[in-house]
């Protein structure tokens, strides 16, 4: 195991020091983290891309909702430098990390008119053992056994942490756990929310499955949802490339335009070597969420909003 200082709380410093924040400097030591390989949590997952991570305020309450958050692309998930993270523990949520396979996207397996392919893309991912072509996810290396086994990890490992009042007979207790990821896992936060009952499911910058063919979105966007409608929150750049996408698959997904922050706001970061859609990872990303001349992240007032008081206490938190 290796802490991940070097990756979420080297952000947190960054993010605790605002003039406006008056927390302590010794920020590091507010926080309890833990830094786990996938496959130390269940011996059947052997693909893995980076480490799961887990953590949250010493000061938080016990009574604090956990966020399960599913990340985007490979290259910026080795190191989760993830702001929004940093918000959600501000929010009093504990923060769970899952990692998984990225390679291939959806957008590369899905790209002509064939629906229901995204809808088979995701459903593989997230549950695994639902082969596809291109696309063969074992069923403990789904997003969801994943996530069971990381949480059953901590509570074996850290038992007086109680990360067991997340379990409900070895299983998580989906219906008080928030949902969230970026680009590829906000997608597969979506499709998840949509079969699943969670209590919050927040969306950065994804989905967009669409077929250029058709100019038509896939159709799981529109299906039943187990999620409460008033319980999902989206939120995207209008400069990125997929813009005019997320407006039709959010409506689709049927999220109330009150509940989607946009983000009008450059990038402030350039194109790059692995860094190709900086407006799109402006949303969430360290090196290029724009901040004001004092430091601060712009978006944090949409971050606030869409996260809610990760202990329920806020109207559209679920009861």
């Amino acid at each position: 195991m290796r802490h991940f200082i070097q990756g979420i709380f080297i952000l947190l410093s960054v993010f605790f020091i605002w003039p406006t924040n008056g927390m302590a400097d010794d920020w590091s030591s507010q926080i309890v983290e833990h830094d786990v390989d996938p496959s130390d949590t269940d011996s059947g997952i052997v693909k893995s891309d980076a480490r799961n991570v887990a953590g949250y305020m010493k000061n938080a309450s016990e009574d604090g909702r956990l966020l399960v958050f599913f990340g985007g692309a490979q290259s910026f998930r080795q190191t989760p430098n993830i702001p929004f993270i940093a918000d959600a523990l501000e929010h009093h949520y504990r923060v769970i990390m899952i990692d998984y396979v990225y390679n291939p996207p959806g957008t590369l397996l899905c790209d002509q008119s064939n629906d229901p392919c995204f809808s088979d893309y995701r459903k593989a991912k997230i549950f695994g053992g639902a082969p596809m072509k291109g696309l063969n996810v074992s069923t403990p290396e789904g997003l969801v056994a994943r996530t069971a086994s990381m949480l059953r990890y901590l509570h074996r490992k850290w038992p007086a942490e109680h990360w067991d009042q997340y379990l409900d007979q070895g299983q998580p207790r989906w219906a008080n756990i928030a949902v969230s990821g970026f680009s590829q896992g906000a997608g597969l936060a979506a499709f998840f929310a949509k079969t699943t009952t969670v209590a919050r499911v927040i969306l950065l910058s994804s989905p967009w499955d669409h077929y250029q063919a058709t100019n038509s979105v896939a159709s799981w966007l529109s299906s039943p949802s187990a999620t409460p409608a008033d319980r999902w929150w989206g939120m995207y750049s209008a400069r990125e490339a997929n813009a005019q996408w997320m407006q039709k698959t959010y409506a689709a997904l049927g999220i109330s335009p009150d509940h989607i922050r946009l983000v009008t706001d450059a990038a402030q970061c350039k194109p790059g070597s692995g860094l190709y859609l900086p407006n799109h990872w402006a949303v969430a990303e360290l090196g290029c969420t724009p901040r004001t001349p004092n430091g601060s992240f712009m978006e944090k007032p949409l971050w606030d909003l869409m996260l809610g008081d990760g202990r329920g206490r806020d109207e559209d938190s679920a009861p």
